[in-house]
């Protein structure tokens, strides 16, 4: 009779684990990476060497963005929750100039201008916060394909700066984005390793990478 208990509740144990399906009342969350930077793509391509006073032109931030989503399912197949993402664009290039004085006249020695090197750099550092729903279309003992949209706020702060100063370059600064709104379009699959814990992929346009991918947890 024991061995007999013994079995069912391992043959029970086995089929629970091997059921990662989701159902209404669970908490998922899923922390990401983003591929590409798309500002940083854009501004990869600009400088294409053409011009013998620029060098060492290089994009800033790198090509990934960071970000995380939370959803709660209020139905089986229906989940709401939010969607937050970072990311830092931008680029830089020396080049060569006049060297002016405190006045910002040109300086000269024997008549001769003077020159000398200079950095001009700029930073984006963009943060997008969005409501999110998703309606998970497909589900297997271990696969949850689904499509979403999220929609929401994007602040910006970015920053033009040149080094050292030079009065023909302004250092600027605007702690606001062109577009204040962010909006994304998604489907996305899930693939569970245990009973709570896989990995996920999502393609989506608007609000963040062409492609996410990251960890995957239920609760």
């Amino acid at each position: 009779m024991m061995k007999k208990l013994l079995l069912i509740a391992g043959f029970s144990i086995g089929l629970v684990a091997m059921n990662a399906q989701i159902m209404q009342g669970n908490f998922i969350i899923d922390p990401y990476i983003g591929i590409p930077n798309w500002a940083n793509s854009l501004f990869y391509g600009q400088y294409d060497g053409s011009s013998t006073s620029v060098s060492n032109y290089k994009t800033v931030g790198g090509a990934l963005s960071y970000g995380g989503r939370f959803e709660y399912m209020i139905a089986d197949k229906v989940g709401v929750g939010a969607d937050v993402n970072y990311e830092v664009s931008g680029f830089s290039f020396d080049y060569t100039d006049y060297q002016y004085d405190a006045s910002g006249a040109v300086i000269y020695v024997n008549g001769d201008p003077q020159f000398r090197s200079y950095t001009d750099k700029y930073t984006a550092k963009k943060l997008r916060a969005m409501f999110r729903l998703n309606y998970h279309f497909f589900q297997s003992d271990k696969v949850d394909v689904y499509t979403g949209f999220a929609a929401g706020y994007k602040s910006a702060k970015r920053e033009y700066t040149t080094e050292p100063s030079n009065p023909m370059s302004t250092n600027e600064s605007a702690d606001k984005a062109l577009v204040p709104i962010s909006t994304r379009l998604a489907i996305g699959t899930k693939i569970y390793f245990t009973q709570n814990i896989g990995a996920h992929v999502e393609l989506g346009v608007f609000g963040g990478g062409l492609i996410q991918f990251g960890l995957s947890a239920k609760f």
